[in-house]
């Protein structure tokens, strides 16, 4: 790559990490129809992805009809997803005026390999389970990494995602423990970019933002998770199936603004009576009395 390229690459990337980064303290939904997108931009998301309804799941790019229908109905910015490796699709999405692309690993895969970003103009999400894995995703060119599960969207267990983003923060608390010759190895024996891993430890923080995603529906699960260091989540379409959406991502909402501030976490539970993930309550008024 010349010079110039090199040059061109730079640029190009600091424009979508620039975007990418407006992201940082706030919540992307997933979202099946242009009424759903219409709620979750009503009520505090700062972006949202179109996924096919159970009945006509896909398996490849997301339809291009509920794009279009979800575009024309939201001024929210639009994230479409493709299949890990299919560089076609990720060109036809670009073209089609999305706003992101989401490289999915739970779509039918063409292959082991992913996309190589940096050619595009729009930003993508990369995901990925270890720190290696988010180096990797952000050499590639993803300006925003989350989390990622084996699991369909809706059947994957939230613990799940609190284990992976414990043991990315303690890796990279370890990582930025060490000195110049000990990042240097861990560098060399993951081949990973030298001076992104330094940019890493002198930040102390991963380079770009960090979304924790994986049945994400509770205010509180969500306070938690950035105080673990998360920049952001991915809510889960699960959302809209509690009978009260619009409250709950609000809370939400809430939630990530005042993540460190117990008094005020406590007033969104005191406000609601609690959640239980089917969305019902969750915690008594009060308690019963001790026996004596």
């Amino acid at each position: 790559m010349s010079t110039e390229d090199i040059e061109s690459v730079r640029r190009r990337f600091w424009t979508k990490s620039y975007f990418s980064n407006m992201f940082r303290g706030g919540m992307i939904v997933v979202v099946k129809d242009p009424d759903q997108a219409q709620i979750a931009e009503e009520h505090g998301a700062r972006a949202v992805i179109p996924i096919e309804s159970a009945a006509g799941e896909s398996v490849g790019m997301t339809d291009l009809g509920l794009l279009k229908d979800i575009m024309d109905e939201v001024m929210l910015p639009v994230i479409g997803r493709v299949q890990q490796g299919h560089e076609m699709e990720a060109r036809i999405l670009e073209q089609s005026c999305v706003s992101m692309i989401e490289e999915n690993m739970r779509l039918l895969s063409v292959g082991k390999k992913y996309i190589y970003k940096h050619p595009f103009r729009i930003p993508f999400i990369g995901e990925a389970a270890t720190l290696v894995e988010i180096f990797e995703r952000i050499s590639e060119g993803a300006s925003i990494v989350r989390t990622t599960y084996p699991e369909d969207e809706e059947d994957v267990q939230v613990g799940d995602t609190f284990e992976m983003v414990r043991n990315i923060m303690a890796d990279l608390k370890e990582l930025c423990s060490g000195d110049e010759v000990a990042v240097a190895s861990y560098s060399q024996q993951n081949n990973l970019d030298l001076n992104l891993v330094r940019m890493a430890v002198r930040q102390r923080r991963i380079p770009v933002p960090f979304f924790a995603a994986g049945n994400i529906i509770m205010p509180v699960d969500v306070a938690m998770l950035m105080t673990l260091g998360c920049d952001g989540v991915v809510v889960s379409a699960c959302v809209f199936d509690n009978p009260r959406p619009e409250s709950r991502m609000r809370d939400i909402a809430a939630a990530l603004k005042s993540y460190n501030n117990p008094d005020k976490l406590a007033g969104i539970i005191e406000r609601t009576g609690g959640y239980t993930r089917a969305g019902g309550m969750a915690l008594p008024a009060a308690l019963p009395p001790l026996p004596l």
